[in-house]
């Protein structure tokens, strides 16, 4: 996902929903099911709809933008829906600014699906032609929840319509410009400002990581709470960062050797922030010297 925040647009980049491979497990009301979108499902309901609108919320009063007027594109690759958003709300791109959009959502009717039962029991769906009728972006008052239907009067007929949400994988961060402000050459930047700028797309990949180190090739970090340490290579395009996640490698600290998927991970030291350290125990084992006073 790459979000770039220019004067008075957002461009929003990425992929609405994968093609080919089963979601998380979902709920309806005949129990726990999965389910996957064929291959070449979006490019012919694309085909069969040419003004597809992008918006906020499935909010039909806030159109943000339209396949018809080119200030958003949707195709279907290899991996999904892919869509490229331009968009000119002011109220967007306050909200991109403050990093409060949080996913992508599309509304769909199923024309052609199949099950089956797995081997666990569990139901599968393929689904095989849809109609699409837009595409949202949500933010932070909406939690992207994956599964949601509706009946709406669509030419006179009730018709169910499926939601999917997705959740932003974060792995691009822009540097803001300004006008025809030029972006700063990161190889210019002193070691405390690259930091900055790494520690930033970092977070934004991963909330509860921490980025420890960094060279020319590669960010080395946590991914979650816990001591385990990763290293993912890293690029830098148009004062854009962007952190390859998908080539996440275990290593060791103190030289950051790899880890072989086969080999027994080393007992490592936990990193230390200090801004999680809970002093109260140091406040009672005084309070106890003192007398507890």
């Amino acid at each position: 996902m790459k979000i770039e925040v220019r004067d008075n647009k957002v461009i929003i980049d990425g992929y609405v929903n994968a093609v080919d491979r089963f979601s998380k497990i979902l709920y309806d009301k005949r129990g726990q099911f999965i389910e996957k979108i064929m291959p070449s499902v979006f490019r012919r309901a694309l085909e069969k709809n040419n003004a597809i609108k992008v918006l906020l919320n499935h909010d039909y009063d806030k159109e943000l933008a339209n396949t018809k007027d080119g200030s958003a594109k949707l195709y279907e690759d290899n991996i999904g829906l892919r869509a490229i958003v331009e968009i000119t709300d002011a109220d967007v791109i306050e909200k991109a600014k403050k990093k409060k959009l949080r996913g992508w959502s599309f509304g769909f009717t199923c024309n052609k699906d199949e099950e089956v039962i797995n081997n666990s029991g569990l139901r599968e769906r393929s689904v095989r032609d849809i109609d699409l009728f837009e595409v949202s972006i949500i933010d932070d008052k909406k939690i992207p929840a994956y599964l949601g239907t509706s009946i709406e009067l669509r030419d006179g007929n009730p018709t169910v319509i499926e939601y999917r949400d997705e959740e932003f994988e974060n792995n691009s961060f822009s540097i803001e410009k300004k006008g025809d402000e030029s972006t700063p050459n990161f190889g210019d930047m002193t070691a405390s400002q690259k930091r900055e700028v790494l520690n930033s797309a970092y977070r934004q990949l991963f909330k509860d990581g921490w980025l420890e180190d960094y060279d020319d090739e590669f960010v080395y970090g946590t991914i979650q709470d816990g001591s385990q340490l990763y290293k993912m290579p890293y690029s830098i395009t148009d004062g854009t960062v962007n952190i390859d996640s998908n080539n996440q490698v275990k290593v060791v600290r103190g030289g950051y050797k790899e880890i072989r998927s086969d080999e027994e991970v080393p007992e490592q030291p936990p990193k230390v922030d200090d801004k999680k350290i809970d002093y109260s125990s140091y406040e009672n084992v005084l309070k106890e010297l003192k007398g507890g006073k």
